[in-house]
């Protein structure tokens, strides 16, 4: 889950803090991060609590350190909800990590030819938060948790880097590609976002 505050709009974030002092956000678990194609700040909890703040790259620390600070009790709120979360066992877990090398980079080739995409590398990696990700050179990294998900899903994730070629940000019309190539994606990311977490928390056995 995440928040947003718009580029040098800090004053005018909402009030998230409810009580005052009721919650502080330790600095040690807070990382800053500038991307050049942000646009606003973002607040993003991530599975292991740390919270990771987007800066657009002429933003303001100040503001965003002062964005986090507004949303304290939200932050705390989202790790109350992680904590919570019930863990999903993974059995087997490096079984189904080689699976996914051996399976997830051909799925994904079969769907950039589908799609007349070309896509220069394809890496099955253990990210701890991202289910994939596409660099501008077109080298695509796919969460090896895919292998774990329903087809609908996978595709889906899949679709969504694969349009990262045609348009290398979250736009109208790169949203407009991905409703094209994967009409069911809606429905794919709420997956995401209520079972889909559950893979990240939960422990993994032999």
């Amino acid at each position: 889950m995440q928040l947003t505050l718009p580029l040098r709009s800090a004053v005018a974030a909402p009030d998230t803090s409810g009580a005052p002092g009721a919650d502080v956000v330790a600095p040690a678990s807070v990382r800053f991060i500038r991307h050049r194609k942000a646009r606003r700040y973002i607040v993003r909890v991530l599975d292991d609590g740390t919270v990771r703040v987007t800066l657009p790259w002429r933003g303001s620390k100040r503001e965003a350190q002062a964005f986090v600070e507004k949303s304290a009790a939200w932050i705390a709120g989202q790790r109350r909800r992680v904590a919570a979360r019930p863990a999903t066992a993974i059995a087997d877990a490096a079984g189904r990590r080689r699976e996914a090398s051996k399976e997830l980079p051909a799925e994904l080739l079969r769907l950039a030819a589908r799609h007349g995409i070309t896509v220069s590398r394809v890496s099955i990696r253990n990210q701890r938060s991202r289910w994939g990700a596409c660099s501008s050179t077109g080298s695509i990294t796919l969460n090896w948790r895919l292998i774990l998900v329903p087809g609908f899903v996978r595709e889906y994730v899949m679709v969504h880097e694969l349009m990262h070629r045609r348009e290398l940000n979250h736009s109208p019309r790169f949203w407009r590609h991905v409703a094209a190539a994967c009409p069911h994606y809606d429905e794919a990311r709420r997956w995401l976002r209520t079972e889909g977490q559950r893979l990240f928390t939960g422990g993994e056995t032999c």
